[in-house]
């Protein structure tokens, strides 16, 4: 998958349109941009502004014509591109919602406050396109509570998030959170891990323990718990650990310093995620979009290319370019003529060459090791 309303605007200058000749048409500035220095027009000669004119509807605004079918190219290009890949289309989920753990606590087993910051670590597989989720997150306290979780990372300073959350009763309280742990994203993330927790002098009561399991071991392997497949599924993707930050050690409202933490094997703070991995390749996409500067002329070409095949705006003189449209788009038999079309398939197998380095989990090439530890993601 990739989010159009993302990938689009990065694509909309990384070719432009060359203003016509004569300035009998005046593009605005937001057409004529180019991060590449090239021109549709230098793509196909059809393309000149005066032919797109007189073969659009009188009705169209041309400037919104050029920019809608740049943008409608854009999504085109790269749905055609992840169905290349064999991605289904639009990606696939890696792993479905899952939940961390599947049991309760009791509730007689509760964490006693020490004005220490308490939650989880969560370390993501660092793998081109592979978005990690936390669909919700699940809280078991012994009253209820209306505090706050901060979710850090350890290379900002201050909160990614902060979210409201209550809770009733002594089962587990869920709250949507739909949180994207994007690992890709090296502007916003540089390495290191995410923190998701609270401070314990916000809480009334105290949190319930998932009582007697020790998180170096987790689910039971060489048990019946049918439980160990699900937990086996996360562990591909998070690795996740409790911890706290000792009283003083900490500035309420800033990430800590990873020095002075404490790990430990035996406290679950109250807490539960519900986590589904899916392939976003929106960031690779943005972030290597001169691959994709050919593919999209081609498609641009193709797309205005089969408007005015099909164009009703027709003269004697748009008669005999509309025919060369035809021969350009379906081949011609005598000069053995390579088409529009084919160019496009023969450069999307040379995009898709290009795109080998993307991690196996996605686009099924090598295997990429993968060791649950602190450090860089």
């Amino acid at each position: 998958m990739f989010k159009s309303t993302e990938v689009a605007p990065a694509y909309e200058h990384l070719i432009g349109w060359r203003q016509h000749y004569n300035n009998s048409i005046v593009l605005p500035s937001s057409l004529t941009t180019t991060d590449t220095g090239e021109y549709f027009q230098q793509k196909h000669p059809a393309l000149d502004l005066a032919i797109i004119q007189t073969l659009i509807p009188p009705t169209m605004d041309l400037n919104d014509y050029l920019k809608n079918t740049v943008t409608d190219a854009t999504n085109e290009m790269f749905n055609d591109v992840l169905q290349y890949r064999q991605l289904n289309k639009h990606g696939k989920t890696l792993l479905e919602q899952s939940v961390l753990l599947n049991r309760y606590g009791w509730t007689s087993d509760v964490i006693t406050n020490q004005s220490r910051f308490v939650g989880m670590q969560i370390r993501t597989k660092d793998l081109t396109g592979l978005q990690s989720v936390i669909n919700e997150i699940g809280l078991q306290f012994v009253g209820s509570e209306s505090f706050k979780l901060y979710l850090f990372h350890s290379s900002k300073t201050e909160p990614l998030k902060e979210i409201d959350v209550t809770t009733t009763g002594t089962g587990w309280s869920w709250i949507k959170a739909d949180i994207e742990l994007s690992s890709f994203k090296s502007s916003e993330y540089y390495g290191g891990v995410f923190i998701l927790g609270y401070y314990q002098d916000d809480l009334n009561s105290n949190a319930i323990n998932y009582t007697s399991f020790n998180w170096d071991i987790g689910v039971c392997s060489g048990c019946n718990d049918n439980h160990v497949g699900v937990w086996k599924s996360i562990g591909k993707n998070f690795h996740v650990y409790p911890i706290y930050v000792p009283m003083g050690s900490y500035t309420t409202g800033e990430m800590f310093d990873m020095n002075k933490a404490i790990y430990t094997n035996s406290q679950s703070f109250g807490l539960n995620f519900k986590f589904s991995v899916r392939c976003d390749l929106t960031d690779f996409f943005i972030q290597n979009k001169f691959v994709f500067k050919n593919l999209l002329a081609l498609k641009v070409v193709h797309k205005i290319l089969n408007d005015m095949k099909f164009s009703q705006q027709i003269n004697a003189i748009e008669a005999n370019i509309k025919m060369m449209i035809i021969r350009d788009l379906e081949g011609d038999v005598d000069t053995k003529l390579t088409n529009i079309p084919t160019q496009y398939t023969k450069e999307l197998q040379s995009v898709s060459f290009n795109m080998a380095g993307i991690n196996s989990r996605c686009l099924e090439c090598e295997d990429v090791s993968y060791s649950p530890t602190f450090g860089v993601v």
